[in-house]
């Protein structure tokens, strides 16, 4: 009896274990479920993965830019800093209801870990078109007009 005893809590461990996702699955998450609520529009989604200090940006910029429709939005390279820290290339295409022109933008998100939920904390254009919903000052953005994936080595 004491040995079926041990075996099954070796099997609870094993099995709960199993349930608890760690960090970079987390991550993956994060990812997945903000990109696709920014690609359907759904932003009430979207600010549960942003810093509660960037969110108000977020929604203030989505509402200037109503006739946005983000048509995709792919994750590329994903590159932990640390473990509390990631960087992730997205290629987001999208464009404007007054002019549709399709135009691509290559993103740079910054994630950080706090109190275990990985949150987006800031966005950096790396190539393509000026995105509209972009988390920083349109000064600090820097870009080239090139339509191909960046390189980003994985450490």
């Amino acid at each position: 009896m004491p040995r079926i005893k041990v075996v099954s809590l070796c099997a609870l461990f094993v099995v709960t274990g199993c349930m608890i996702p760690n960090s970079k699955e987390q991550l993956a998450e994060s990812l997945h479920k903000y990109n696709a609520a920014v690609r359907w529009g759904a932003m009430d989604w979207a600010v549960e993965h942003v810093a509660p200090d960037k969110r108000n940006e977020l929604l203030a910029r989505r509402a200037e830019f109503g006739e946005l429709q983000v048509t995709e939005c792919l994750v590329g390279a994903v590159k932990l800093k640390n473990k509390d820290e990631a960087l992730a290339m997205v290629r987001v295409d999208w464009y404007l209801t007054s002019t549709l022109k399709v135009r691509t933008s290559f993103i740079e998100q910054s994630w950080r870990r706090k109190s275990g939920k990985w949150m987006i904390t800031a966005q950096r254009l790396v190539r393509g078109a000026p995105y509209p919903l972009l988390l920083e000052s349109p000064e600090k953005r820097r870009f080239k007009q090139q339509e191909t994936w960046p390189k980003v080595t994985l450490k």
